[in-house]
């Protein structure tokens, strides 16, 4: 048997000359000695801390150093998990099982990052002192307490619910969140106020940022270090002075500082105890985060630049936090002007986009619009109440056997309704009646309007191919875009709740109403459309008469993928404030209560599975009726 004879061709050895260069020099380049993984549990002063840390573990340890995102809760996990290796930012008061796992051994403290802190409801300085350079006049100039709040329900109005106040509370899973909400009510502020869960901590921010730059008045949790804290004024309400934890955990007191511990997992502990001595020492304070968030928020830098920026300024906390030799490293590694740039790994250059000047032009055109915002909002709040209102006037046993005769209707099979009814009676069982109500009315709200808007212009755009041209990009960017960022401009305009839920989830779900409308009346048979013409129709008679209902199942999918979308974009907008099953799901996310998280996310489910059968059900009826 003679064997085969290979050449290698002149490109391909070239290509192979090329692929062995990049290994070479990727190879030349200084490899670190490992990647040490810290937690970024979502605010800047931690995002700070691991910048600093990991700016010292690659100069002075030889590491590169990578972030994880999760909340408090689930970053606690991973850390016992050994799937993260430090959290330079462990709050032990808002960890309800903080004490618990340390005592365990489930991972190892290292020391207090800073304990000088404070937390409480805030409300900006303008409320009570004014501000006469944006010409704001005091609001409530009485107001110096908790306590106090009760007399100003009518300042702080909950736009949902007008006729009471709203008080923002801390985030759906941290232990503060119930000891403010116990707070609430030890002072009877319930009475007269509803306590808002804003979802996630940008969401809360918004909120006070919004607030702020239009002038308006708002009371809710806060905390410091925060940038949004070292940027605008804000006052902490007292309270009562802090005795007990006990009395501090039943809302009776004032908010002690926390211990914000650094900790790391068990493995990362054994693996490099000269790091973990280097964490061990790392010790800061509420103000010189603060001065470091101020210093990134007025100068625009990034965490990285503004670790450097941090450490050239403290020096004497190198000394104090490393042994000479590491010191050192560090100090020559802040005396470099320039990085060094690999031409062939590192990209040549980074266009100098200023995020900065487009988000305060976007601030101040939902400041000097915010009537028409507002307008719109009220609106909204009135659509989600009366739908709302309707679906808790329905008695909970009309509301399953209509599901269950619509079943039984749609399908010919008694089973089929038995099984429907079954299900709902089963949200009903697990106590979740009221939020499915909820959910129910944003997300029904929500499909009106993406219905009302998404035919008309799927309409339009089916019979112009200009329109179709200029909107068609517009759609692809809607459905591929991130859906978290839809919920920025939502809560930038409208705040937080429901009505900002509308928007956003509209926004989201509106996009296969128009696609489906528009390609299921292109689709129709040209030759009928011409029949049609030529007995006289108009050409609104046309699309009336003849295009549309041949396009009628095409239309239908549209309008249940519009449905569909809008479920699963509710349970998405539970993070700015919209109450429901996806707020549930949200605080059984944030607590790792598995149990808890099945149960609303079996509630979803079902929900969403009754809403696509008995749509399709009907959807399929109605084209039998057109065959």
């Amino acid at each position: 048997m003679q064997k085969k004879k290979y050449m290698v061709r002149p490109g391909r050895l070239g290509l192979m000359g090329l692929l062995l260069a990049a290994l070479f020099l990727g190879g030349c380049q200084d490899q670190p000695s490992g990647t040490i993984t810290f937690a970024d549990v979502g605010w800047d002063s931690v995002r700070f801390h691991n910048a600093v840390a990991g700016l010292i573990a690659e100069a002075a340890y030889g590491y590169s150093w990578t972030e994880v995102s999760g909340s408090s809760p689930i970053m606690h996990e991973a850390l016992m998990k050994g799937e993260i290796d430090v959290n330079m930012e462990e709050w032990t008061d808002n960890l309800s099982t903080y004490q618990t796992d340390l005592e365990n051994g489930r991972f190892k403290e290292l020391g207090t990052n800073f304990g000088d802190n404070i937390q409480g409801f805030y409300v900006p300085a303008y409320v009570i002192e004014g501000d006469p350079e944006r010409g704001i006049a005091p609001m409530a100039p009485e107001l110096k307490t908790v306590q106090d709040l009760a007399q100003y329900a009518d300042l702080f109005i909950d736009e949902e619910d007008p006729s009471r106040g709203r008080i923002y509370g801390a985030i759906p899973g941290w232990e503060i969140n119930e000891i403010m909400r116990k707070k609430v009510e030890y002072n009877g502020l319930d009475r007269s106020y509803n306590y808002f869960q804003p979802g996630s901590d940008a969401a809360l921010s918004a909120a006070f940022t919004s607030a702020y730059e239009k002038g308006e008045p708002i009371v809710g949790y806060y905390w410091e270090p925060t940038w949004l804290t070292g940027k605008y004024d804000l006052i902490l309400l007292e309270d009562l002075p802090y005795t007990t934890e006990e009395e501090y955990k039943a809302g009776k007191t004032a908010c002690p500082s926390v211990d914000v511990t650094i900790a790391v997992s068990n493995s990362f502990y054994e693996k490099d105890p000269e790091f973990c001595e280097f964490l061990s020492r790392y010790q800061t304070s509420s103000a010189l985060t603060s001065e470091a968030l101020a210093h990134m928020q007025d100068t625009g830098d990034d965490y990285n630049a503004t670790a450097r920026w941090f450490l050239t300024e403290h020096d004497q906390l190198i000394s104090q936090w490393l042994p000479k030799e590491q010191a050192d490293d560090v100090r020559a590694a802040l005396g470099l002007t320039e990085e060094t740039i690999n031409p062939l790994f590192d990209f040549p250059f980074v266009l100098p986009v200023n995020v900065e000047s487009f988000d305060a032009s976007v601030r101040a055109f939902a400041a000097n619009f915010s009537g028409v915002f507002d307008a719109v909002k009220n609106g909204l709040n009135i659509l989600i109440g009366s739908i709302s209102g309707l679906l808790n006037r329905i008695p909970w046993w009309l509301m399953i056997a209509a599901v269950s005769f619509a079943g039984f209707k749609l399908s010919k099979k008694p089973a089929t309704g038995l099984l429907y009814g079954a299900m709902l009676f089963l949200v009903g069982m697990i106590g979740l009646w009221d939020l499915m109500n909820e959910t129910l009315s944003i997300g029904l709200a929500s499909v009106a309007i993406s219905l009302a808007i998404g035919l008309p212009v799927g309409i339009l755009i089916s019979g112009s191919d200009r329109a179709n041209f200029i909107l068609r990009p517009i759609l692809d960017t809607m459905q591929t875009m991130p859906v978290f960022v839809y919920l920025i401009p939502a809560v930038l305009f409208f705040g937080l709740g429901k009505a900002p839920a509308v928007i956003a989830t509209t926004i989201y779900a509106i996009v296969p109403v128009i696609r489906l409308t528009s390609h299921g009346i292109r689709q129709v048979d040209p030759e009928v459309v011409e029949a049609a013409r030529s007995f006289g129709s108009t050409k609104w008679q046309c699309l009336f008469k003849v295009q549309i209902p041949q396009a009628l199942p095409t239309i239908m999918t549209g309008v249940n993928q519009t449905l569909m979308m809008a479920m699963a974009m509710v349970v998405t907008c539970s993070m700015i404030g919209a109450s429901g099953l996806g707020m549930e799901v949200l605080i059984s996310v944030n607590r790792i209560e598995i149990g808890r998280g099945l149960l609303a996310g079996a509630a979803v489910v079902i929900v969403a599975i009754l809403m696509d059968r008995l749509t399709q059900g009907w959807f399929g009826k109605e084209e039998k009726n057109y065959d």
